[in-house]
């Protein structure tokens, strides 16, 4: 995720100082490592080069329109329909898709195929070093990764960001597969989980709305939102990282909810808003097979 961001550094504050940094380098044959010699940290490279590949962003969109092709259509043959019809559906949506997703990866960096190699560094953990006693001081300070800082409950703090964590990732796949089976779920539940009578041509109007607009909805705004709004992680008093939740705010919530009740009880909205509930509430009966 770190390719195709530009970082902008701002070091005018910076002071600068002239440091004698002691390292020690050992090199035989084919292998090489450095040892700091402040903080006995090791870094060794690697014996042999490490391929990395980069793939063009056409390919990148075939790729990801043939894994979405392949869950849809394995869906939809698990909740029993037909191999001709899963097909069908399967190759209209994957055409609509490749579309959106052609002109979404056009918009990313444009790689070309290439084939670059390079040797991996493999570093000891981040411990103090200590000297035996007589010597110098022991105990000096490990070193810290760098951090950013930032301005929270009006106090400058140092935080780490986190952008794609798998928990990130994983609950947003799983908000998409809610709601493209928002219906779905609901009659399992009603139905006691009863497959055999579960009738998927009832939800047929909310797959035709959710399929397109849910994968164009993660991959244009989903992905951004990852990105534009990161997991803030603050250290507490006893030195570990904790997630700094913002404090709920009333007025926002007042205003969502004076927003919902002007959109159930104000006309003309609130007969378009009935119309959708009901329409909805129809669609999980009859998805349910209830007799």
């Amino acid at each position: 995720e770190t390719q195709a961001v530009n970082v902008r550094a701002d070091v005018s504050s910076a002071i600068r100082l002239p440091v004698l940094l002691p390292v020690y380098y050992i090199c035989r044959g084919n292998l090489m490592a450095a040892v700091n010699g402040q903080t006995g940290k090791v870094s060794v490279r690697a014996e042999k080069d490490s391929h990395y590949v980069f793939l063009p962003w056409w390919l990148k969109a075939i790729l990801s329109v043939l894994v979405f092709a392949a869950a849809l259509f394995g869906a939809l043959r698990l909740f029993g329909m037909e191999h001709a019809q899963s097909l069908f559906i399967t190759g209209v949506t994957a055409l609509f898709f490749m579309i959106v997703t052609l002109c979404l990866f056009s918009d990313t960096t444009r790689n070309k195929f290439l084939v670059t190699s390079g040797r991996k560094i493999f570093t000891s953990e981040k411990k103090a070093l200590r000297q035996p006693a007589g010597n110098r001081p022991a105990g000096r300070p490990a070193q810290e990764d760098p951090v950013f800082f930032k301005t929270l409950d009006g106090k400058e703090q140092p935080v780490i960001l986190r952008f794609t964590s798998p928990a990130r990732v994983l609950k947003m796949a799983l908000l998409c597969v809610i709601a493209l089976f928002l219906p779905v779920i609901i009659a399992l539940l009603l139905n006691g989980f009863d497959f055999a009578s579960l009738n998927l041509a009832g939800s047929a109007v909310w797959f035709c709305i959710a399929v397109p607009v849910v994968p164009v909805y993660l991959l244009k705004f989903g992905i951004v939102s990852l990105h534009e709004n990161p997991w803030v992680y603050t250290r507490t008093d006893s030195g570990k990282w904790k997630r700094h939740r913002k404090k709920p705010d009333r007025g926002a919530a007042s205003s969502v909810l004076r927003s919902v009740l002007r959109a159930l009880f104000v006309p003309p909205v609130c007969l378009a808003v009935w119309f959708g509930i009901f329409s909805f509430l129809a669609m999980v009966y009859l998805t349910a097979g209830l007799e």
